[in-house]
């Protein structure tokens, strides 16, 4: 998935000590599986899940994992897991001068020694280990919906400067286990999956609070919003029903309004923290199961930025549903 606004100065570090350049935006559309593995050339790129889970024992837990890859040779990673039960939430994050490996239609990613992080997959069916505070995870995942590529499969420039590919699956079943104090649980439950990559310096230096959302009637949607005036036609909300049809909202088609705030103790960043959407004839509440999902630097990987993402709940008339949320760019500086 959206986050890093540190990634600037980083860049420019990183441009001192190589002679890579960035790459033109490129005359191509998304091809799938091909595009799942890392693509050479393109500046950065991700891979990105999250999902919410239950045990046999009726225990439930969110998580969330991320790769990212930054030319010429950065990789960083994060996982967290949040435990919706018993109201903890912890992560991990690894920072290394390395690039992916090269595969074919499918990717191989790694970080981290003393706690590893890895996804290996392609094509919709993925699997994920990693080792996160007190909890571990070994996830498997198949798409069982088709891939919702966002703006037609096309490099869609940004007004503000770069360009991007978009594509996610937003319907992704899960089983597998996750170790609590000694013990592994079986779990099931659904994920979600985006990758994106191109030219994405100016934008992910813009805050934003991005949503997927999946509801109870088998409808799944995305929705990119960014406050700042620069970045506000970049605004981006997706519906992806039951029946697999793709409908686009422009920022005037909906309502995003913010109820609450939170302010974290430990970097005293404020962010957003309960919502309600509105579009067409819908009216969605969105509320964290927990506030504090705050992800911060630790020892050994001081380039991370500091951000929300966490499982959240939704409720309608119609319809309920759960969440995940990812709030970027609400720190004075998101560098410790």
């Amino acid at each position: 998935m959206r986050l890093l606004c540190w990634i600037g100065m980083m860049l420019l570090f990183m441009l001192q000590i190589s002679c890579a350049t960035k790459s033109v935006t490129p005359v191509r559309t998304v091809e799938l599986p091909a595009d799942d593995a890392f693509i050479d050339g393109e500046y950065i790129q991700w891979w990105y899940w999250n999902g919410i889970l239950t045990s046999e024992n009726g225990l439930r837990f969110g998580f969330q994992m991320v790769f990212f890859s930054i030319q010429p040779n950065l990789m960083m990673a994060h996982a967290s897991l949040t435990d919706i039960t018993n109201k903890t939430f912890q992560y991990e994050t690894v920072t290394r001068l390395m690039i992916p490996k090269r595969t074919v239609k499918s990717f191989n990613l790694t970080a981290g020694s003393v706690k590893p992080m890895t996804a290996e997959g392609g094509a919709g069916v993925d699997r994920l280990t990693a080792d996160v505070g007190d909890f571990s995870y070994d996830l498997s995942l198949k798409a069982s919906k088709p891939p919702l590529v966002h703006y037609a499969g096309r490099a869609h420039e940004y007004e503000i400067g770069g360009y991007t590919y978009y594509y996610s699956r937003p319907k992704m079943e899960v089983d597998g286990y996750i170790v609590v104090e000694g013990v592994e649980l079986k779990v099931t439950g659904e994920a979600w999956f985006d990758r994106q990559f191109g030219d994405l310096e100016e934008i992910i230096d813009t805050g934003w609070q991005w949503f997927s959302i999946r509801l109870s009637d088998n409808t799944h949607m995305a929705l990119f919003y960014f406050e700042e005036p620069k970045a506000a036609r970049e605004t981006l909300l997706v519906k992806y029903d039951a029946e697999n049809n793709i409908k686009n909202y422009t920022s005037d088609e909906f309502d995003l309004k913010v109820l609450s705030s939170w302010e974290s103790d430990e970097t005293g960043c404020k962010y957003p923290i309960t919502w309600q959407l509105e579009v067409e004839n819908r009216m969605l509440t969105i509320v964290p199961y927990l506030k504090d999902q705050e992800v911060r630097p630790k020892a050994g990987a001081r380039l991370t930025p500091t951000y929300w993402e966490g499982a959240a709940m939704v409720s309608g008339e119609a319809v309920d549903g759960e969440a995940y949320v990812e709030l970027h760019g609400f720190c004075e500086s998101s560098v410790d």
